[in-house]
């Protein structure tokens, strides 16, 4: 009986971590503002890059973390190449969907909880759609939309609170009902 060497154990656990967490690497590449197409194509690219710097991962730490950390970069690459498109988030929303995203921690957002928000998305009277619209997919500060709508930047992101307040009660209640 032979032993099996250790490189072949490394790349064992590699392959059964990313394959365990993969939905949630997935679920938090979305939390980020990207369509589902762009979800596989960035796992693909982190998959290789976490397997390039598989070497540089300490086994007595966690997975997930080291995973997000590469994984954000990517999602960060992957926007700056969409730059000129007008319908991707800036790069500081995305850094605070990311912020999000990993608070959520183990948690991946399933299809009832999408469903509950599309359906409370479209719930929102116009003038509410348009401002979340504006302040998370647009190309303009917060400071310059506030402006455009009369309101200072402070009372802008109070009115934003207020909105993803109704929508987080929109998305409770919709759960709870399910």
């Amino acid at each position: 009986m032979t032993l099996p060497d250790r490189a072949s154990n490394r790349e064992e656990q590699f392959v059964q971590l990313f394959a365990t967490h993969e939905r949630e690497l997935g679920a938090f590449v979305r939390a980020m503002g990207l369509d589902w197409g762009a979800v596989d194509d960035i796992l693909q690219t982190v998959s290789l890059v976490m397997w390039r710097k598989w070497n540089e991962f300490d086994p007595d730490s966690s997975f997930m973390q080291w995973a997000r950390v590469i994984t954000r970069f990517e999602v960060l690459k992957y926007r700056r190449s969409l730059a000129r498109d007008r319908h991707v988030f800036r790069e500081d929303v995305m850094e605070l969907l990311a912020g999000a995203a990993a608070e959520l921690g183990d948690r991946t957002p399933d299809d009832d909880y999408r469903d509950a928000l599309h359906q409370c998305l479209q719930s929102l009277p116009d003038r509410s759609a348009r401002l979340i619209r504006a302040a998370y997919s647009g190309d303009q500060a917060i400071k310059d939309l506030a402006g455009d709508i009369g309101q200072s930047a402070a009372a802008f992101y109070k009115t934003l609170h207020r909105i993803r307040e109704k929508l987080r009660q929109c998305i409770r209640h919709r759960l709870e009902t399910n």
